[in-house]
């Protein structure tokens, strides 16, 4: 095996044999197009409609299709220590989803569907570890929100659970413990770790000491606002998410896929009459390798247009300070959660003037810059979703007018505000970790 992590993920993929090709839904053995589209087990997930009327942004009101999957999944990487340095034990995964087929995973990331075996495979590696009185020491246990753009009300099990450091583990060729330098430099070139790992990555509390020794004056002022997270803000910030979810209100009803709007739903996909927005589309996958079961057919996502996830940071009053925005989504569990700056696919709005606010930045000096990199949703349910991820710094002295659904935070703060749950949505969560 290879030393260099980059290698070795690259070597696993060319061990993997596998196809995704693009079928009808219609061809989808067992599962079925009516009111909803839905397995024959009902297990697994169900893609339904929703009608959604709400006070955030510019549209009122809208229908569109949504996956309801309210199974809470495990999504857990076993930590341990060696030779003092913390190491976090990853999964080279297969996902039919990813444009980049093999990422790095969790440890563990399976549904009760999956790891109750109800597709009849292969049992879930290392699954007993984050399970009842088999389980090791744990270090984060959170319930995290999904999208709530695409998810109805769905939430996530997010775990790290301690290994004993004498332990050795017996590993398939698709494991291997990393660092966190490491896992750093793979989240920098980009569509190495899945979403699932980034979110879990994002609960680690923060840890100055595993920056590396040599720092440019940005990763100083990063580390600074990592640190800087006192009581009274975080009351305060608080306060202000409740002036918000008391504000913003956002009203979801299912309704049939038939009774949708503007939306085109037969044997072939689920689509907006505009052509925007996203698909629902079919996948037959043949994997023979690393996965539960060798082949299938599944229903998926696949956004018509490349989205952009971007933090709007700023130095005010000496400290590094980043625009989080109060979000109303269709999916959200309690209704508003903090996002990134910006959240959006450019192509999908016919005039500029139609774009959220601080979407001109996009086009910043590149000097602004901080971090870019393509990075990928769940492959497990969307279909080449990969979202440029940004991190834009503004000059001091470039006046930024902050709507009242925006606050400037420190990154303590937020880590603080995400370790409470249903607080931080999973596309901030994903940026935050390019910044740990």
């Amino acid at each position: 095996m290879t030393d260099d992590p980059a290698a070795w993920l690259a070597e696993r993929a060319r061990a993997y044999r596998y196809e995704v090709t693009q079928v009808p839904l219609g061809e989808l053995p067992r599962w079925h197009l009516g009111d909803d589209l839905a397995h024959d087990t009902r297990r697994f997930f169900t893609i339904e409609g929703i009608a959604v009327e709400t006070n955030f942004g510019r549209v009122p009101r809208w229908t569109q299709p949504i996956i309801n999957q309210p199974e809470i999944g495990i999504l857990g990487f076993l930590y341990k220590r060696i030779a003092g340095v913390p190491h976090l034990l990853a999964q080279a995964k297969m996902e039919p989803g990813n444009r980049v087929m093999v990422q790095l995973s969790p440890t563990v990331q399976a549904t009760p569907s999956n790891y109750t075996r109800v597709h009849g495979g292969r049992a879930t590696p290392f699954l007993e570890r984050f399970l009842g009185d088999t389980r090791g020491r744990v270090l984060v246990d959170l319930l995290q929100s999904e999208q709530g753009s695409r998810y109805l009300r769905k939430r996530n099990r997010n775990m790290i659970v301690e290994v004993k450091g004498d332990e050795e583990l017996a590993l398939d060729a698709e494991f291997r413990w990393l660092s966190l330098h490491e896992l750093r430099a793979l989240l920098a070139s980009g569509r190495k770790l899945n979403m699932n790992a980034r979110t879990v990555l994002s609960c680690l509390p923060y840890d100055p000491t595993s920056e590396p020794p040599a720092r440019d004056a940005f990763r100083e002022a990063v580390v600074t606002s990592h640190l800087a997270a006192d009581d009274d803000e975080l009351a305060r910030t608080l306060s202000w998410l409740a002036d918000r979810k008391t504000e913003l209100a956002i009203d979801v009803r299912r309704i049939k896929l038939g009774e949708l709007d503007q939306w085109i739903c037969d044997r072939d996909s689920i689509r907006h009459a505009s052509g925007n927005f996203f698909r629902v589309i079919g996948v037959e996958v043949t994997a023979a390798e690393g996965r539960e079961i060798a082949a299938w057919k599944q229903p998926m996502f696949a956004p018509v247009h490349p989205g952009t996830i971007a933090f709007v940071c700023q130095r005010r009053a000496g400290r590094l300070e980043f625009l989080v925005q109060a979000r109303a989504e269709p999916g959200f569990i309690d209704r508003v959660e903090l996002g990134a700056t910006l959240q959006v696919s450019p192509a999908n709005y016919a005039r500029r003037e139609d774009m959220p606010p601080f979407a001109e930045l996009l086009a910043c000096p590149p000097e602004w810059v901080r971090f870019r990199a393509e990075q990928s949703d769940d492959g497990g349910r969307f279909y080449h979703d990969d979202a440029l991820h940004l991190v834009i710094e503004v000059p001091e002295n470039e006046p930024i007018v902050a709507p009242p659904t925006f606050r400037w935070v420190t990154l303590g703060i937020l880590r603080r505000l995400m370790r409470c749950g249903y607080l931080v949505d999973i596309e901030a969560r994903s940026l935050l970790t390019c910044l740990s």
